[in-house]
């Protein structure tokens, strides 16, 4: 049988075993209903990336941890984990609105806005040269996977094929590295 043909419980089931190319076809599958789903609830395509992102990572955690129990309602499962992270964002930004990968990102680009006074301007230059001298200090796979995502604008899946790796390995050096800049820049991460 081939593995694109199989249920979301197989696919599952080949990943614990090792398959890699099975979680493949779980995010190629799901992908797109649970973007559709992230962005009708935070509208923008940015951040519905980053969660999605998110999702899949976590899901790979608790696989990895085998505290995923399959009961045959994968689709259900992951809808639902994407579902809290879109509301544990918007906890997190209550919390704390500094938290914003996007201005890493216009850091990163030299993106300046326009109408800033002194002070303003000066702090958003501070911050410019911060978030330089914090990816200088990323590990280079991690540096090249953030210029891959915010210069070029790859998708994931563009990315791994780019590095010649896995779409979850690229994934999990992007969310390392977003980890490494919030600890390198001092944003509090929950």
């Amino acid at each position: 049988m081939s593995i694109v043909g199989c249920s979301d419980a197989e696919l599952v089931s080949k990943y614990v075993k090792g398959q890699e190319h099975a979680l493949e076809c779980l995010i190629l599958r799901h992908s797109d209903s649970l973007l559709r789903k992230i962005y009708a609830k935070v509208l923008d395509e940015d951040l519905t990336q980053d969660i999605h992102q998110e999702v899949w990572m976590k899901f790979i955690r608790v696989v990895k941890a085998k505290d995923y129990q399959e009961k045959g309602k994968f689709a259900a499962y992951i809808h639902r984990m994407a579902g809290n992270m879109v509301i544990d964002h918007f906890r997190r930004q209550k919390r704390n609105p500094e938290l914003s990968m996007e201005r890493c990102g216009d850091s990163v680009l030299g993106v300046t806005e326009e109408g800033l006074n002194a002070e303003e301007l000066a702090l958003q230059t501070q911050w410019h040269s911060d978030v330089k001298t914090a990816m200088e200090q990323l590990g280079e796979e991690q540096r090249e996977v953030v210029f891959l995502r915010i210069y070029a604008g790859l998708s994931f899946k563009e990315i791994a094929e780019e590095t010649a790796v896995g779409i979850n390995t690229a994934l999990g050096r992007y969310r390392y590295a977003l980890n490494n800049l919030r600890k390198i820049l001092g944003v509090e991460i929950d």
